[in-house]
């Protein structure tokens, strides 16, 4: 199967590709790490010896480098760097003729998973083009935005869209007092007050009592919230209600996002 897997870890998540390719370990060895191999498929040129623990650096058209630093230098069977945030993870496994190529990426945030893995379904069809012998398919708009949004179907989004997350909407981390989680507040003209909750890390709401009842809905991840004692458990998909005058407390997996609505006391925005 060519398009990539998301599983999580821990507090991260990993993107899986596997491809089989009818070429062996070597030939395609040298394709993920000769630089004249890696310019029919790769984002970016990259320059650095190809040794364990040496320091790289990538070069787009524009911008500045990134770097990184290899970690793992097996040939040719595991090759293992960061790049910035993320960890690169390549391996070949021969089968027959030809190998098996397994390419794990945990992104440093989850937020843009599914437009790395289009990135990388790409890159890999080129990848298996180029060894392959053919010219390379290279960028096409409307091929990746085809692919961005069935990946987004798959993974769901990871993060609240840029247009509903600006400084005006969001919480005061004072107001808010949930440290690791990022809030956005919306408010109703009958009073209602709807918020988008965004956990980066593992994190725990304080108790409170609620003065209105408050509709909320997990989009993705794991949130477990406490009435009187009880623990329910919502995944992604869920919706709950808490009547008005619970004792009430959460608790948020990382990656979690919520969106909560209720009446009574309001999150103070920061930019107030």
């Amino acid at each position: 199967m060519k398009h990539g897997t998301l599983t999580t870890k821990g507090n991260k998540v990993e993107l899986r590709f596997e491809r089989r390719l009818n070429h062996p370990p070597e030939k395609v060895w040298r394709a993920l790490t000769d630089n004249k191999e890696l310019a029919h498929w790769f984002p970016a040129r990259i320059e650095g010896d190809r040794q364990a623990g040496a320091e790289l650096r990538f070069f787009f058209a524009e911008g500045d480098p990134t770097t990184g630093k290899i970690s793992v230098f097996d040939p040719p069977r595991v090759l293992e760097y960061t790049w910035e945030g993320d960890l690169l993870r390549w391996e070949l496994r021969p089968e027959g003729g030809g190998c098996l190529l397994v390419f794990t990426n945990i992104p440093g945030d989850r937020a843009n998973v599914a437009r790395d893995a289009t990135g990388w379904h790409i890159c890999l069809d080129n990848l298996e083009a180029s060894i392959d012998g053919n010219p390379a398919a290279g960028f096409d708009k409307e091929r990746f935005s085809t692919l961005n949004a069935e990946y987004a179907a798959r993974f769901g989004l990871g993060a609240f869209p840029a247009f509903m997350t600006g400084p005006a909407n969001r919480v005061a981390a004072t107001s808010l007092n949930i440290p690791g989680v990022e809030a956005y507040a919306f408010d109703g003209a009958d009073g209602t007050q709807l918020t988008l909750f965004h956990a980066k890390s593992d994190a725990t709401t304080g108790e409170q009592w609620r003065d209105s009842d408050e509709y909320l809905v997990v989009l993705e991840g794991s949130y477990v919230v406490t009435i009187n004692g009880m623990d329910i458990h919502l995944g992604a998909g869920r919706e709950f209600v808490i009547p008005m005058g619970a004792r009430t407390s959460g608790r948020f997996t990382a990656g979690t996002r919520t969106i909560h609505a209720y009446k009574g006391k309001r999150l103070e925005r920061a930019s107030a």
